[in-house]
C-alpha cells in the first residue's frame, strides 16, 4: 500500500504481490469527519469508512460492500504501544503495533490473521501487508487505512495518540 506523497486528499494505490494495482483509497477534499472510500481499479467501492464525530478515542465505522458493519476504535491502554480493536460482526481483533506504529499484528481469537510492516524510508507512506485470509483482504486493507489516518493529522505530521 502506497501514500501519494502530494495530494489535496488521503490518497493510496494497493499493489498485490504481482506489482499490479488491486485496489485504490480515496478521501474527500473537505469535510469535517475524516474517511475513505476503498474501490477496485474499475472504481467499485468495496468499502467505506467514515470516522465518528463525537468520540474520546479516535473511533471509525468500516462498511463492506457485503452491507457487513464494523468499528475500529484506538485504545489507550497499554501505554507506549499502539493498539485498536476492531469490532466485526464475527469476532473482535486486536491490533497491536509498536510506538512508531511501523509494524502492526492483527489477531482474532489467538490467531494472528494479518501483518502489516511499514516501510522506514520512503518518500509517502508505504506499507507491506500480509493477509492470511482471502475474504478478510477488503477489512484489513480498509483497517490499515484507518490506522494511518489516525496516526497523522490534517497537517501530515505524525501522531502516536
Amino acid at each position: 500500500m502506497k501514500q501519494k506523497l502530494f495530494s489535496l486528499r488521503d490518497s493510496f494505490k494497493i499493489y498485490d504481490q504481482n506489482d499490479e494495482l488491486a485496489f485504490i483509497a480515496k478521501g474527500g477534499f473537505f469535510s469535517i469527519r475524516k474517511g475513505l472510500r476503498l474501490m477496485l481499479p474499475n472504481e467499485t467501492e468495496v468499502a467505506r469508512i467514515k470516522q465518528k464525530l463525537i468520540a474520546w478515542r479516535p473511533t471509525f465505522y468500516i462498511t463492506l460492500a457485503t452491507g457487513e458493519r464494523c468499528k475500529i476504535k484506538k485504545s489507550f491502554w497499554p501505554l507506549f504501544t499502539s493498539r485498536f480493536v476492531l469490532t466485526t460482526p464475527k469476532a473482535e481483533v486486536v491490533v497491536d503495533g509498536d510506538l512508531l506504529s511501523h509494524e502492526y499484528q492483527f489477531v482474532a481469537a489467538g490467531e494472528q490473521i494479518a501483518y502489516v510492516s511499514k516501510r522506514w524510508f520512503s518518500l509517502g507512506d508505504s506499507y507491506g501487508i500480509d493477509i492470511k485470509y482471502e475474504e478478510d483482504i477488503p477489512l484489513m486493507l480498509a483497517a490499515v487505512a484507518t490506522i494511518d489516518l489516525v496516526n497523522h493529522n490534517d497537517n501530515g505530521a505524525f501522531d502516536s495518540d
